[in-house]
């Protein structure tokens, strides 16, 4: 029996109210202390009534991640959209992490330690929308090399797919500085999201077509 247009739309605005309770649990007092029962709580909900939308704990700790994982592809996408050659290209999806970073460091958190253990997601109902959207940040990558390879912006002897892993790893790695580096950079007076924008040159100017001349 297939469920009514209204009835699916009740359900997903229950959703929608779960998971940004569970979000706000989430970011205040991190998944350890964030418990089924604190949630409910929240919503006045009975435990069985959560268990109607969410098998466990997991289920909703990456739907919150999902969300954050689609700001950041909706991000880099318009990003990348309002630049015209590859390298730009690849600069702006930088500005995109750094927009992410300075305005969404909870999101940014969470990411982080999701892609730190991945094994979890793997029983998560969410598990094919996480792959369709961290795809897409790698196909951003990808698009954006092949269009600088094709307008001569980007080096052309490089490994597309490779490249483009390399700088969302290299990415992710700068945004988990260790406690003892991010303490050396703020006694020089650095922010991190300025060492982000510095590595992120450094990692452009790695894969950028010198032999032609670029106004970036």
């Amino acid at each position: 029996m297939s469920i009514s247009p209204r009835r699916k739309r009740d359900r997903e605005r229950k959703t929608n109210e779960i998971v940004d309770a569970a979000e706000n649990e989430f970011f205040s007092n991190g998944y350890e202390k964030t418990t089924m029962e604190s949630i409910a709580d929240k919503l006045e909900l009975t435990k069985p009534a959560l268990y109607r939308y969410f098998k466990n704990k997991n289920d909703l700790y990456y739907a919150v991640v999902l969300r954050g994982t689609i700001i950041l592809a909706n991000m880099m996408d318009n990003y990348v959209e309002s630049q015209d050659t590859g390298i730009k290209k690849i600069y702006a999806t930088g500005l995109a992490y750094c927009k992410f970073y300075r305005e969404y460091p909870d999101y940014t958190k969470v990411l982080l330690e999701a892609k730190a253990d991945f094994s979890p997601v793997k029983d998560s109902i969410n598990l094919e929308k996480l792959i369709e959207y961290s795809t897409k940040h790698l196909t951003i990558m990808c698009n954006a090399i092949e269009t600088g390879k094709k307008d001569g912006t980007i080096r052309a002897d490089i490994d597309t797919f490779m490249t483009a892993l390399y700088l969302i790893e290299s990415t992710t790695a700068i945004l988990q500085l260790s406690e003892n580096t991010e303490f050396v950079i703020k006694s020089r007076g650095i922010n991190k999201e300025e060492f982000l924008r510095h590595s992120f040159k450094l990692m452009g100017n790695s894969i950028e077509n010198n032999e032609k001349e670029n106004n970036i």
